[in-house]
């Protein structure tokens, strides 16, 4: 069989048409899908770049990855700690030796290492605000940011719990820096980036071509947050890889052993360094990709063989990546909403991409896009922007009391479609969509908790405490609002 003829028959058959489907049934912007088998790419564009503008996503298209961008510094840091070259770090130092600016307020700041933050198991707390309304722009952006970790403690025993933390990624970008001498950005780049080909792809937002750069999309009807964006320095090594389909697909291949006949066009990590970095270093039992955490990659099981992957999500972005190293197979997915379901496609485009391999174990079910539910909340939104809120709530109504149910009707969209907004520091682009999701929905914890949130960065700190108190009430276990109201000031 072909299989290059193969894979591109049945992705532009059967793949192609789902998302196609999805983007006709749903509110979303943009996306780029590219699959991966052997050594044969077939990607595509699906919606806009900006919706403003109607310009087109397609392969050339860059992304902001969010938390995709995580392996690519683990590859660096790893890079530097093991393989054929000098031994330059030790993982299992205290990262101290390099970053002795950063301190804890416990005093425990040796017991921090770089194998521990790469599994996410140093005990450090994650990043309460990221700071995109107020971007750190300058070459000592990460230094900084550790000096402001002086007042953390850690939440637990180090090595002993998973606990996901951006936090220790800055870090560890400040300990590539400091071992190579140069900035995070530009280190990134020497030793992984240019090595595999991936010439456009940058940590540095300043470096992506205007002309091929897909903007941010929030709120509900989908919209262009002028004058924001999720980028500082100061968090760029968790979170600012721009990169695009063509780029991302040389990066599979090279964690990928070649393919008989290869012509050597496509370079390659280290099988070494990958192994280390895939083996589990804990159990996390959440299936299908998270069943453990190796070195910032999360390891899981696709129908009997191993996958690795990673999942990103910013104010208006999201990313998936996944990867079956044994079948030389992988996936990604880059949108610029928040509102597509990336891991649903990717399980999709790799139920269409393995169908003719013999696999040890049966897929519970092709996932059929057509079927992905669809929020109240789009429709609702179009109708309060035309009608308004009085218009807007008759519509979820009216929507609500259709059967068979046609419309999800929960609080998840309405999260996705204000966290954004509000994460951005740009209460203002939500708030008719808050008021309206409170009044629709006024024993809603989550509603409260974002309106509480609102409140707060508009400045109006006894409405957020109040707004915070009632998710409380409603709900003793949101953990979220408590952590809110603790740092608002008091009165």
């Amino acid at each position: 069989m072909d299989v290059g003829a193969g894979l591109r028959g049945s992705v532009e058959e059967e793949l192609w048409p789902l998302v196609e489907s999805f983007f006709g049934s749903h509110e979303v912007a943009g996306l780029g899908v590219a699959v991966v088998r052997d050594e044969e790419v077939v990607s595509r564009g699906f919606g806009v770049r900006d919706v403003g503008t109607g310009t087109p996503v397609t392969p050339e298209t860059m992304f902001h990855l969010a938390s995709v961008s995580k392996p690519f510094v683990a590859t660096a840091i790893v890079s530097l700690a093991s393989g054929a070259g000098e031994k330059v770090l030790d993982l299992d130092a205290p990262i101290t030796e390099w970053v002795p600016e950063f301190t804890l307020a416990d005093g425990r700041e040796r017991e921090v290492t770089a194998r521990r933050l790469l599994s996410h198991a140093s005990g450090l707390p994650d990043i309460d605000d990221y700071g995109w309304h107020d971007p750190q722009l300058g070459d000592d952006a990460l230094s900084e940011f550790a000096r402001s970790l002086a007042d953390w403690r850690l939440q637990s025993e180090p090595g002993s719990a998973f606990s996901y933390s951006n936090a220790g990624f800055e870090l560890l970008g400040l300990l590539l820096s400091r071992v190579t001498g140069t900035t995070f950005e530009h280190a990134v780049r020497d030793l992984v980036l240019a090595p595999l080909g991936m010439q456009n792809s940058t940590f540095l937002r300043g470096e992506v071509p205007a002309n091929l750069a897909a903007s941010p999309h929030v709120g509900m009807p989908l919209s262009v947050p002028e004058g924001s964006y999720p980028y500082t320095r100061r968090h760029a090594p968790s979170s600012t890889l721009h990169s695009n389909l063509v780029e991302m697909c040389r990066w599979m291949v090279a964690h990928f052993a070649p393919a008989g006949g290869s012509d050597g066009q496509w370079a390659r990590l280290d099988p070494a360094l990958l192994e280390l970095m895939w083996q589990p270093v804990m159990q996390l039992g959440r299936p299908p990709w998270m069943d453990a955490v190796g070195l910032s990659w999360f390891v899981g099981s696709y129908r009997g063989h191993r996958t690795v992957s990673h999942a990103g999500s910013d104010p208006g972005f999201g990313s998936r990546l996944v990867m079956v190293p044994e079948l030389r197979t992988g996936v990604v997915v880059l949108a610029n909403s928040n509102n597509i379901p990336a891991s649903d496609i990717a399980a999709a485009a790799l139920d269409i991409a393995l169908a003719d391999v013999p696999l040890s174990a049966k897929p519970d079910g092709m996932i059929d896009l057509r079927a992905f539910p669809r929020s109240v909340v789009g429709p609702v939104a179009e109708v309060l922007r035309a009608s308004g809120p009085e218009a807007a709530k008759v519509e979820f109504h009216r929507l609500a009391a259709v059967e068979p149910a046609e419309f999800e009707l929960d609080d998840e969209g309405f999260v996705d479609a204000t966290w954004g907004a509000i994460e951005l520091h740009r209460p203002s682009l939500v708030w008719p969509l808050l008021r309206v999701w409170t009044e629709l929905r006024p024993d809603s914890s989550s509603a409260w908790t974002m309106t509480g949130c609102a409140h707060q960065l508009d400045g109006e700190l006894d409405l957020a405490r109040s707004a915070l108190r009632r998710a409380i009430d409603l709900d003793p276990d949101n953990d979220d609002a408590a952590q809110i109201l603790s740092k608002v000031p008091s009165a």
